[in-house]
């Protein structure tokens, strides 16, 4: 295939988002190490292997790598003195950390609803959802794929 058609082939494809270079390290380091629940690694251990100062960093960069079309597998993760990140190995091991996401955006969403109620008492200014954010909750909210 010449240069002048694969310029134009990429055209016609889509733009896939780019990862952080260190989201690909993270991401080969957990299929290379951590495949499998049993397999788990705690996240200090990833801060430290990747020089990350803190959790909330790390969590970004998982993030990213469950947000890409382009890394296809699945990290899993686990909070807790025994939780840990890892590549699934079966639905079981997704459901868990599906479980765990849905239970953590439930105590936010119970989070917004409580200031929300407060907000109109209080005649403090009232939140209003937009489109997308009432489309996020709405999905949330339906657990249908159960």
């Amino acid at each position: 295939m010449s240069d002048k058609d694969l310029n134009e082939l990429s055209k016609l494809m889509p733009e896939l988002p780019k990862q952080r270079p260190l989201a690909y390290k993270i991401y080969n380091y957990l299929k290379e190490n951590a495949v499998g629940y049993d397999d788990r690694i705690k996240a200090d251990v990833l801060m430290k292997e990747f020089n990350i100062n803190d959790n909330k960093t790390l969590r970004s960069y998982i993030q990213e790598i469950r947000e890409s079309e382009v890394l296809t597998k699945i990290i899993c993760s686990e909070a807790g003195s025994n939780g840990g990140y890892w590549i699934a190995t079966d639905y079981k091991e997704v459901r868990k950390t599906l479980d765990h996401l849905y239970k953590r955006s439930m105590e936010m969403l119970k989070n917004y609803s409580m200031l929300k109620r407060k907000a109109k008492l209080d005649k403090q200014k009232r939140i209003r959802l937009s489109k997308y954010e009432k489309e996020v909750i709405e999905s949330i909210m339906d657990k249908s794929d159960e």
